[in-house]
């Protein structure tokens, strides 16, 4: 659902009328009438602020903006392009974790920066299960694999197979089948007490939201992205998961475990820890799939 919004408040007096509010507005709240600014569409608000932080003069009072300090431009440091693409392309998938937890206050950070990621209609529709305890940890693991082992039990017959691709797509069930040999691989790590799916991470992320918001896929995913990224500046590593968000999306007993509702999807999930090695050299990518037009 919506979240409730209140819409702005213009204080006429200090209003000098350049309309930039009514130009950053995206749901035509605000119009300049007689020369100052009015909220004309109120109940359409949906809350960004946009208004209250444009306004030069600070004649736009709004939920969002009331309790933050003015900030100005020159005061925020400024990352070079250079140092911020190096940023980026040094960032690891961590699979190597130390035997060590993840304080609540660096997880608060990391969920802090999460909350700064934009959202279709500014809905904030993103909703958090952190995991931190080992015992939880691991129980969600076992219900993962234990998924994961019925699958590939149907992956392996013909049949099994074909029942599959009805509901999952042919393309699906060759990957699985190709997938076999690693699976089995897996199992004898596991065996042998390794950790092939959340490598004995110290925290664990899903994420989730409504599964009829079309926006829900992508402020999941950015809202988490986010989250990666502030891990890495305070020395957190950090994997996204596929095959958690898989397992949760078509199990539910671990969606119920969870506590996710049954009108929510999980759209990414990712581990977290301490590495215990460290990345030497910087590797290459594919250069970018572009048409121009």
């Amino acid at each position: 659902m919506k979240p409730k919004t209140f819409p702005p408040e213009v204080i006429l007096e200090t209003c000098i009328g350049c309309g930039l509010c009514v130009e950053v507005c995206p749901s035509f709240v605000l119009d300049v009438t007689d020369g100052k600014a009015s909220v004309v569409r109120g109940e359409w608000c949906i809350g960004c602020g946009h208004c209250g932080a444009i306004c030069p003069v600070e004649a736009i009072m709004h939920q969002t903006t009331v309790a933050e300090s003015t900030l100005q431009r020159d005061q925020i440091q400024t990352i070079l392009p250079e140092n911020f693409l190096l940023f980026l392309r040094q960032r690891r998938s961590v699979r190597v974790y130390r035997d060590e937890p993840v304080p609540d206050s660096m997880l608060e950070r990391i969920l802090d920066a999460g909350r700064y990621a934009p959202t279709g209609s500014n809905s904030q529709n993103v909703h958090y299960v952190v995991l931190r305890s080992r015992d939880e940890i691991t129980r969600l693991r076992e219900m993962t694999i234990t998924f994961y082992e019925r699958i590939f039990s149907r992956v392996r017959s013909q049949f099994g197979a074909f029942l599959l691709s009805l509901f999952a797509g042919r393309r699906i069930v060759e990957y699985l089948r190709e997938s076999l040999p690693k699976l089995e691989h897996a199992k004898e790590l596991i065996a042998q007490g390794e950790d092939c799916l959340f490598y004995h991470a110290g925290a664990l992320m899903v994420v989730h939201a409504e599964a009829w918001d079309t926006c829900s896929a992508f402020n999941c995913a950015v809202a988490l992205y986010n989250c990666s990224l502030m891990a890495d500046t305070i020395g957190v590593g950090c994997c996204f998961n596929g095959y958690l968000v898989s397992a949760v999306n078509n199990d539910r007993s671990i969606k119920k475990w969870l506590s996710i509702p049954r009108d929510h999807r999980c759209f990414a999930a990712m581990t977290l820890g301490y590495q215990q090695i460290q990345y030497q050299r910087l590797i290459g990518r594919d250069d970018a799939k572009v048409q121009w037009r």
